[in-house]
């Protein structure tokens, strides 16, 4: 046993533990004055500036604006969803020519670096979900701005520093289990250099759709799961989840869940169109597909997962066939947003376009083990393995 390994284990335990404590006493949010309403003058204009609205931006309409799709996954990359990833995503094309790029919220734990890599050298956008990903929900509610930049501004470092990419493309976060923070949140996020969150769940705004906005001004989204922020964050986005709603009526902000649980090939393929089409015959503002890869990846002796697997591949043939949807990144869907461009012109955004393959800078993956008396952690990575199991307040496992 590596004493000094035993001894950073139960050091970040209990630091884990003192901090759930310390963030629920620091009380929250500081109180600052409430963000102003939209003005009616125009000044809110983009590429800086949008307000909460369902109107499409850039006076676009109907056909002519694009049905923006993000595929986004959550939590770790891993040897068990890689290749359902690959086989899923990877092969596939917009309308323009270029390669669809999906989301991933990554967290720490358990992820597979050099896969990540993977993801990101193909094309798909990384981007943050924390470090512990703590179950305690009220631990993200509660805690003060230097937990939420050591749980997810020094996370943006640590996984471009072991997936061996620019830390500059790592620009997004969503919130664990959805919890947002309010203002301290998003004070901690906008200060540490990210420029979205996409964490917020709206029923109210579904159809039509709400389209992200920036936090200059108010915002008329409403607060699912508080806190919200109420504060000016000038130029820094929310892009909002617009629930789903599941064969039962009721809303669901991530599509795994949707009750009741489709078990059928057909049932999810109907789920997934009925939810696009709310949005695809009404406002055309993007639309989540919000989910996790364990709800199609399961046991071989539960038919229902590879069902579920069959109707979401059939879902995105769907989307392949038509003509003015696209499968694109979170960040590549905002650089739209800023800057408007019709179907009819789209060959021409540059944001959008087909581009190569990066360089592979992950050839000699490193297989790191750190263990001690009561847990045991394995971790790939693209550069040498650390002295010690990276974790919050040690991201790099340097200390």
């Amino acid at each position: 046993m590596n004493f000094v390994n035993f001894l950073i284990g139960v050091t970040s335990f209990c630091l884990l533990l003192l901090l759930t404590h310390s963030a629920s006493l620091s009380g929250g949010d500081e109180v600052r004055a409430p963000a102003p309403q939209c003005p009616t003058d125009g000044s809110c204009q983009l590429p800086t500036c949008h307000c909460a609205s369902t109107t499409p931006p850039g006076g676009l309409f109907g056909p002519n604006v694009p049905q923006i799709v993000y595929l986004t996954f959550d939590d770790a990359v891993t040897i068990v969803n890689h290749p359902f990833y690959a086989s899923a995503l990877f092969n596939r094309k917009n309308p323009n020519g270029a390669s669809i790029s999906a989301t991933f919220f990554i967290t720490h734990e358990y992820s597979n670096y050099s896969l990540v890599h993977d993801l990101y050298r193909k094309g798909h956008e990384i981007a943050l979900h924390s470090i512990t990903h703590t179950t305690t929900t009220q631990y993200w509610a509660n805690m003060n701005e230097s937990v939420w930049n050591a749980e997810i501004i020094q996370q943006g470092e640590q996984a471009s520093h072991f997936a061996r990419f620019d830390r500059n493309l790592i620009r997004g976060m969503r919130a664990p289990f959805l919890q947002t923070g309010g203002n301290t949140m998003y004070r901690a996020l906008s200060q540490g250099g990210l420029t979205w969150e996409c964490s917020r769940p709206t029923y109210t705004y579904r159809k039509p759709g709400l389209w992200p906005y920036t936090n200059d001004f108010r915002s008329i989204q409403d607060c699912q799961i508080a806190p919200c922020p109420d504060e000016a964050f000038p130029g820094f986005w929310t892009v909002p989840m617009l629930d789903f709603i599941g064969d039962d009526g009721f809303p669901c902000a991530m599509v795994d869940e949707c009750t009741p649980v489709p078990k059928t090939q057909q049932d999810t393929f109907s789920l997934l169109l009925r939810n696009f089409n709310d949005l695809y015959t009404t406002n055309r503002a993007p639309m989540g597909v919000f989910t996790h890869s364990a709800w199609l990846i399961g046991p071989v002796d539960r038919p229902e997962f590879a069902e579920r697997m069959a109707g979401y591949l059939q879902f995105l043939d769907h989307l392949g066939s038509l003509p003015d949807v696209y499968m694109v990144s979170v960040s590549q869907a905002l650089e739209w947003v800023k800057n408007p461009t019709g179907v009819a012109d789209i060959d021409t955004f540059q944001p959008w376009a087909p581009k190569p393959e990066a360089t592979n800078n992950c050839v000699f993956p490193r297989n790191c083990r750190y263990d001690n008396s009561t847990w045991e952690r394995f971790m790939s990575a693209c550069v040498p393995c650390p002295l010690n199991y990276p974790w919050v307040y040690n991201n790099l496992g340097v200390n």
